[in-house]
Formats: C-alpha cells, sequence, structure tokens
C-alpha cells in the first residue's frame, strides 16, 4: 500500500501544480478567463472524486491485513453525483464556466492519478 499511497501524493501535488498553472494563466491570459474558471472547477472536482476513490481503495488494501475490515463500495454514485454537480453548476452560471472546461479538468486529474498508479505499480 505504500506504492499506492506515494501515487497518490504524487497525484494530488501535481493536481496542484496544475491548478497554480491554470491561475497564473488566468491572469496572464484573461482574454480566457471563462475557460481556465473551467479547468479549475474540473480540477477541484476531480480531486475530489479522485481523494473518495482514493479513500475506498485504502480501505480494500487494508481489508487485505485484517479480514474484519469490509469496504462499503466503491462510491461511484457520490463521484458522480459531484462530477453532476460540477456539470450543474455550468449550467447554472453559463457566462462563467463552460463545458468543455469542466470536463478536461476532470479528466485531466484522471488522467494523471492512472498514470501515476499504474508507474509506481511496476
Amino acid at each position: 500500500m505504500e506504492a499506492f499511497a506515494l501515487a497518490m501524493r504524487k497525484t494530488f501535488r501535481y493536481s496542484l501544480w496544475c491548478m497554480a498553472l491554470f491561475v497564473i494563466l488566468m491572469v496572464v491570459l484573461p482574454e480566457h478567463k471563462v475557460f481556465l474558471q473551467s479547468l479549475l472547477l474540473g480540477t477541484v472536482t476531480g480531486i475530489i472524486n479522485t481523494s473518495v476513490l482514493a479513500s475506498k481503495v485504502w480501505v480494500v488494501g487494508q481489508m487485505a491485513d485484517d479480514p474484519n475490515v469490509r469496504p462499503k463500495g466503491t462510491g461511484t454514485m457520490l463521484r458522480f453525483m459531484i462530477a453532476g454537480l460540477a456539470a450543474y453548476t455550468t449550467f447554472l452560471f453559463p457566462h462563467m464556466f463552460t463545458l468543455s472546461g469542466v470536463l478536461l479538468g476532470l479528466f485531466l486529474i484522471q488522467g494523471i492519478s492512472y498514470l501515476l498508479v499504474f508507474r509506481n505499480s511496476k
């Protein structure tokens, strides 16, 4: 489980670097502010979804050590609801967010986490 914990720490570190980059780009490129705000919303939502999934995977890993620990699911509905809330927020405030930016931010964090977890599991 140490490899998984290391991969999750790297994922959150890279995610925060991406968020910082988006904020810097928002200051430097104010004409793309709506898209960059959408990327930030998607990134924050992706970080929340990744942390929910990581906590559930951690419980499953603890079950290997202690058979009395039982996982209570993978949190799929919670993660769908969080992503749905981000999409709903996008439709509520179309002058502040675009759906393409939110989806790119969501999938960016998932892609980073998949790459780092698979790379560290070898």
